[in-house]
């Protein structure tokens, strides 16, 4: 294609990437407050990164595609190159301990080959805004502050083990309502005679110290140990 395209096609692009990273932060806002590992922004950048890549699939080819006599495909590298970044970008995601860390960067790694292929495929002026907006979605997500701003309550869960007396249950969950954690549920995992292993679940402020929480539960004469879970992918 032409390395020049109007402006209103550019805008309209740019709106789909903007409209693309807003789908992916509502989705990732829910898993956030989830706990989970992939969260606001992990699924931003997929879901730019993926609208990049399909524009390059639709828009990035026209300059060959309307050569005369072209007997070739020329997505075929690019469809390669969307399978064989991913692959690299597995490799950053590790896992220790319950605990996902590198989701973010293989999701940046992926994101820069779509603003490669866009650059390569003469999209220039997308794929610098790709990178600015990509920039500014890493730089201001990365900062608690500004997520804890955004993201106002979150999952609180944990497993109590503690001595199998009669109002117990009870005694927990009036714990966690003194520690303002609201919608509360509680769900036996074992019990014997003298033991039980409570699992509870609610929800609490996002700017709330979970080690208050726990440290609370813990004072209590009956419960042995507290087992707090930050959630998976």
């Amino acid at each position: 294609m032409s390395v020049f395209t109007s402006f209103s096609t550019e805008i309209d692009w740019f709106c789909r990437l903007l409209i693309a990273a807003l789908c992916g932060g509502a989705i990732g806002y829910e898993r956030a407050t989830q706990r989970k590992s992939a969260g606001m922004r992990t699924h931003m950048v997929v879901a730019v990164a993926a609208a990049l890549f399909m524009l390059v699939s639709k828009y990035g080819f026209f300059d060959i595609l309307n050569l005369h006599n072209i007997a070739l495909d020329p997505s075929r590298i690019a469809a390669q190159i969307v399978t064989g970044i991913s692959f690299i970008g597995a490799g950053t995601i590790l896992v220790r301990k319950e605990q996902v860390s590198g989701l973010t960067t293989a999701a940046g790694v992926w994101a820069t080959a779509a603003i490669g292929m866009a650059i390569g495929a003469g999209m220039y002026f997308i794929g610098i805004i790709c990178t600015v907006l990509l920039f500014l979605i890493q730089i201001l997500f990365h900062d608690d502050s500004f997520i804890n701003f955004i993201i106002l309550h979150v999952r609180f869960n944990a497993n109590v083990d503690a001595n199998n007396t009669p109002n117990i249950l009870q005694d927990v969950k009036k714990d966690l309502e003194e520690n303002e954690v609201e919608q509360i549920s509680m769900k036996i995992l074992d019990v014997s005679s003298d033991r039980i292993l409570i699992n509870v679940d609610g929800v609490i402020k996002n700017r709330k110290d979970e080690n208050d929480i726990i440290m609370s539960l813990e004072k209590n004469q009956n419960i042995h140990r507290v087992l707090h879970n930050r959630g998976g992918m």
